[in-house]
């Protein structure tokens, strides 16, 4: 593929302008909280720390099969829920803690829940730095931490929201599937991703979310109620023991 240099330069010279123009001209007004970091057709999420906000696009509740129609509880919340979860989480990650309610970055956790939260958090990043990715290639479970424990905290607050709804409560089996077996599968569904050996192995240098396999793996492997739903056993691939099952909260 031919790419015209002079062109390229240009636009990001106009795009660079345009930033710095849209920048200055809020300089010095009031914070707008009502606005947006990304497009609602967006399909990804955020939370903002300085304003301690969430946004999730309405495409998110899009689900892969059930386009013209919602999914049952159990899909729901295990995507879209363990989305909410996963943002909410970030509020009190080993970066979100330190902000405030009002957003300002401001040490307000006492100094033994923060030597116990930090304790529990050490134990995510031995978790996953003992996930190989990719060849001998080792998640570094450092630089993942924030997103590995948004991923745990969300999952886990899916699931408790999840145990309120009349499909959880009646044990309503739907294609042979419990609910449990259903949420948790829906968590994974939201995961489905396919990538290049070399696309991951990019990902564990650069990228602070651990690859999509290991998003699903890390989490579903520290809850109990998932060894329950499939009957995972000492020496099946994601089996932990209770001793090594993290729960921050």
């Amino acid at each position: 593929m031919h790419i015209d240099r002079s062109s390229f330069v240009r636009n990001v010279m106009s795009a660079n302008r345009w930033s710095f123009k849209y920048m200055t001209a809020k300089y010095g007004k009031p914070v707008d909280r009502a606005e947006w970091q990304m497009e609602p057709q967006t399909y990804n999420a955020y939370y903002n720390a300085s304003n301690n906000e969430i946004v999730v696009p309405g495409c998110n509740i899009i689900v892969p099969g059930y386009e013209r129609t919602l999914a049952d509880d159990a899909i729901l919340y295990g995507i879209v829920g363990g989305t909410f979860g996963h943002e909410i989480t970030h509020g009190f990650d080993d970066q979100g803690s330190k902000y405030d309610a009002e957003g300002n970055l401001n040490n307000w956790w006492t100094p033994e829940d923060s030597t116990k939260f930090y304790a529990r958090t050490r134990l995510i990043v031995e978790q996953f730095n003992n996930y190989v990715a990719v060849d001998s290639l080792h998640i570094n479970g450092e630089l993942t931490q924030g997103e590995n424990i948004a991923d745990i905290g969300g999952v886990m607050m899916a699931y408790d929201a999840f145990k309120k709804t009349s499909q959880y409560r009646d044990h309503q089996m739907i294609a042979g599937l419990t609910p449990n077996q259903r949420f948790f599968l829906g968590y994974a569904l939201g995961w489905m991703v396919n990538q290049r050996s070399e696309s991951i192995a990019n990902q564990i240098r650069s990228n602070e979310h651990s690859p999509p396999k290991f998003r699903v793996n890390g989490p579903l492997s520290d809850m109990t109620e998932f060894y329950e739903a499939f009957g995972v056993k000492n020496g099946d691939g994601m089996w932990r023991p209770e001793s090594l099952r993290i729960s921050i909260w």
